[in-house]
């Protein structure tokens, strides 16, 4: 007796009748990798510069993070830091600039990182009134736009803040909370400084403020009954292994509320998923799961959410996806708490093979395959043979070789969409079929219980 476990809705790109969305990635590690004995390859095996090889696959946008004095915090091996410094940000744009791609600015507000859980003011303002900071945020963030404009690599958009989900420009370390109307006092000063450049300059920077994706809807709200509503774009982070998100439709209701409930734009600033829960040195790695979210640890799993992703955006009128830290591969390169990457797992490069890059890279191809209209989508379901534990593709009648994984992607059988693929061997749980159908990659997953 045959049973259908699984029905699973695939969808296929059809060609664009309109512009691209905002697709690309933070590459705010290169230049410090680069520096320290990392290299990236392209296809052919090629050593080959970053920001060149992103261009090349289709990212339109980089993303740089901006630390205040990140001299002030030393690194793991004993030294000063550089990385993300404006220096380092400037030369970051110079390059992404000079092959067409546009350039979104993080600014932090501090020496080193800030995220959820700091949010710590640069130690050069420890210890101000609050009209000196706010003199000081106003000042130097006019600072920064002025030198980028200079050094003709002015960013196209700019978040104000890094993941401000609980505070912003904070004396202590860990983020002391909200404190109204000291802090949207701040956010606006700081806004208006990019207005007061605007109007001086006749440029038009988009200003963004970036929450996390479980923090969106009620700092949205929060921000708005504070006062604090000039600007442009929510920008969110979304990290399934961190999230509360059961699936990625939930996701979604999140950026449509957010972008017709408060009439602003959408970008997805930060995503990452991992391929493998392998290291690539002995700096451990900060993410090996998908959260709630059911995909196959691979390769394939790994570009599947990104296409995934990046058409969940599209489709709920988001402005785009920017992935974070792609290009942190293994090096020397050393910040506060390692030295080489904890983060390999979620980067373009196989550190297996040399760094080559990894299948996600074709997502941003299909970035400019998008369409306006609904995609086609094509409907396949998996049968399974209970009398001889095998499993097929039903709903596709072209030949497609296809390999079987399990949870973690490692493959345990092989065989074609033609034909009832062995699971005898196999425990419990949940796997994938994958296959390619018109140089596009598939995954379907069914249940063996």
């Amino acid at each position: 007796m045959k049973k259908l476990l699984f029905v699973i809705l695939i969808i296929l790109s059809v060609k664009a009748t309109s512009q691209c969305q905002l697709i690309g990635a933070d590459l705010s590690y290169s230049n410090s990798v680069l520096a320290n004995g990392g290299i990236y390859k392209n296809s052919q095996g090629v050593v080959q510069n970053p920001y060149s090889l992103f261009a090349e696959k289709g990212a339109n946008i980089v993303r740089a993070r901006l630390f205040h004095t990140p001299a002030n915090q030393l690194d793991f091996c004993g030294n000063q830091s550089t990385m993300s410094s404006l220096a380092d940000v400037t030369n970051t744009f110079e390059q992404a600039k000079s092959f067409g791609m546009q350039l979104e600015l993080s600014v932090h507000y501090g020496d080193y990182f800030n995220d959820p859980q700091k949010q710590k003011m640069p130690a050069a303002w420890q210890g101000l009134s609050q009209s000196v900071l706010l003199d000081s945020i106003y000042n130097y963030t006019t600072k920064v736009l002025t030198h980028l404009h200079n050094q003709n690599v002015l960013p196209n958009i700019i978040a104000i803040g890094n993941e401000t989900t609980w505070g912003f420009v904070d004396e202590t370390a860990t983020t002391n909370g909200w404190v109204w109307p000291a802090d949207a006092t701040k956010f606006n000063r700081a806004l208006s400084a990019v207005d007061d450049f605007n109007t001086a300059h006749g440029t038009s920077i988009k200003k963004a403020l970036h929450f996390t994706d479980d923090s969106a809807l009620w700092l949205a709200a929060l921000f708005a009954n504070k006062g604090i509503s000039n600007f442009d774009i929510y920008g969110l982070s979304f990290y399934p292994v961190w999230s509360s998100v059961t699936n990625l439709s939930q996701f979604g209701d999140i950026i449509s509320t957010l972008k017709n409930t408060y009439n602003k734009d959408v970008l997805v600033m930060e995503t990452g998923v991992p391929w493998t829960t392998a290291a690539g040195d002995a700096y451990s790695n900060i993410g090996n799961s998908y959260g709630n979210l059911s995909y196959p640890i691979s390769p394939i799993g790994q570009q599947t959410f990104f296409h995934d992703l990046v058409q969940l955006v599209y489709n709920c009128g988001g402005l785009g996806v920017i992935y974070w830290a792609p290009d942190w591969i293994p090096s020397n390169n050393c910040d506060a708490w390692g030295q080489g990457s904890a983060y390999e797992n979620q980067s373009f490069f196989n550190f297996n093979t040399g760094n080559f890059p990894l299948p996600i890279f074709s997502v941003f191809q299909y970035c400019s395959e998008l369409a306006v209209s609904t995609p086609a989508k094509l409907a396949l379901s998996v049968s399974y043979n209970q009398d001889n534990e095998t499993v097929k593709i039903i709903g596709e009648t072209r030949y497609a070789a296809c390999t079987l994984l399990d949870a973690n992607g490692r493959i345990v059988a092989k065989g074609n969409t033609q034909q009832e693929i062995d699971c005898q061997a196999l425990s419990l749980g949940i796997y994938w079929i994958q296959f390619e159908l018109d140089n596009r990659p598939y995954l379907v997953k069914f249940l063996k219980n």
